[in-house]
């Protein structure tokens, strides 16, 4: 062996070498690491789960707690009896409930996510509803084409490295909304069904995909919002109603709005020779169907609506709001929409609203929903959930709806009283 040049020990280039190789073995090494972390496998879900937790539990849940109840904010922020409708508040919305992040690599777990965002407060849930396609998918997923909850980016990939069920989802939160610990437990649920993709519309397989859905949502049964005084709520007979009626009539009642159509169940019968039980069919729990207003809005499988009349219920993007002309013609027709739409406003996939943005959809436009994404204490989410001093934040007065008052029927005069139709004849 000849003995080393020790004049190359002490050359420029020797080191650089040197320094290059070890750049590139850690770069290598935190590659291998990340892609490790990155598998969907028992020890990295758990691993995951448990930093998220700690999220949850060390700086939201205790952050965000007590928040007052409907009733509660309906007489400190002085609302009247005409206003007094769903129409009017903006709940604490979160989207992928039981989904605890993060956005990369992050891990569902039902029962940890989705009661401690109940315990800050949250009254309104998007739930996205999708399935993949894959046979060989991990452990940790469902059979492939079965309805589950998934967490995608927004390039359309799957980022979770589990997915959530849907039954487990509903079971939690039959436990958590109305229990006996939260100040909310009498007041009403939003559930929007927010499916981000279905099989083929109008066929067999949609139905049967739908029903899987209905199926999971066993749980909620005894709170589900259905006969009235003022009539059945069911199949969405009363959507018209819904949000214009005082919302002393849904105490501790769940309410579930929905984008896709499911009258489909109504014709099942004659359409597929195939009769679907009360528990499987999905459009006996729908109370309102959910629009979108432009068919290039990319808003998963939510259609426009075709038919005559107003959709009750509308899915945009907070983009639309922020990026509406500011005269006051345009003004004055946004917030009309939004006095006779529940208005949903999605960030896009991953992110929250700015706050500034929040503020122009739900104080300028009366957005009722603003889906907050949470996974992280990051400064923005944290000024974000600020803004809900409430469970249901009421619109500013000057864009409340405010129901017609009652039309009192005039006393008719005794002079016109025709006696049952027996006259008396002049004597």
């Amino acid at each position: 062996m000849l003995p080393q040049d020790s004049s190359s020990l002490q050359s420029p280039l020797f080191w650089i070498l040197i320094t290059g190789i070890v750049v590139g073995l850690v770069v290598l090494a935190q590659q291998f690491i990340k892609a490790k972390s990155s598998v969907s496998n028992p020890d990295n879900i758990a691993t995951i789960r448990a930093q998220q937790v700690a999220i949850f539990q060390a700086k939201l849940s205790k952050e965000f707690k007590d928040r007052k109840s409907l009733q509660q904010a309906i007489r400190e922020q002085a609302i009247e009896d005409r206003e007094n409708c769903l129409m009017n508040f903006q709940p604490l919305t979160v989207i992928h409930p039981g989904y605890l992040g993060p956005p990369k690599d992050g891990v569902y777990d039902e029962q940890e996510g989705i009661s401690s965002v109940i315990r800050m407060g949250a009254r309104c849930f998007v739930m996205p509803i999708d399935y993949h396609t894959k046979d060989t998918m991990p452990a940790a997923f469902p059979a492939a084409n079965k309805p589950c909850l998934l967490y995608r980016d927004g390039s359309d990939t799957i980022r979770s490295l589990n997915a959530g069920s849907i039954r487990k989802a509903a079971q939690t939160l039959a436990n958590a909304a109305w229990s006996d610990s939260i100040n909310q437990r009498n007041d009403p649920f939003i559930l929007i069904l927010y499916f981000v993709r279905t099989p083929a519309q109008g066929t067999r397989q949609y139905l049967d995909f739908l029903s899987q859905v209905a199926v999971e949502l066993e749980p909620l049964t005894p709170y589900l919002l259905g006969q009235t005084p003022e009539g059945v709520y069911n199949r969405q007979a009363r959507q018209d109603q819904l949000l214009f009626v005082d919302t002393t009539q849904f105490e501790k009642k769940l309410l579930v709005f929905c984008n896709v159509d499911t009258s489909g169940f109504r014709s099942s019968a004659k359409d597929f020779k195939k009769t679907y039980l009360p528990k499987e069919d999905l459009d006996y729990w729908v109370h309102l169907r959910m629009f979108k207003q432009n068919i290039e809005t990319p808003l998963g499988a939510t259609d426009i609506s075709e038919k005559a009349g107003i959709p009750r219920g509308l899915m945009e993007m907070v983009s639309y709001y922020t990026s509406l002309p500011s005269d006051q013609r345009t003004l004055r027709t946004a917030v009309a929409a939004t006095k006779e739409k529940f208005t949903v406003a999605l960030s896009l996939e991953g992110t929250n609203p700015t706050l500034d943005s929040s503020r122009k959809a739900l104080n300028t436009f009366g957005v009722q929903a603003l889906p907050l994404l949470i996974t992280d204490a990051t400064p923005e989410l944290m000024s974000l959930m600020k803004e809900w001093k409430y469970a249901w934040r009421a619109k500013p007065k000057e864009i409340l709806y405010i129901r017609p008052a009652p039309q009192v029927i005039a006393l008719q005069s005794p002079k016109a009283n025709a006696r049952g139709g027996v006259l008396s004849v002049p004597a």
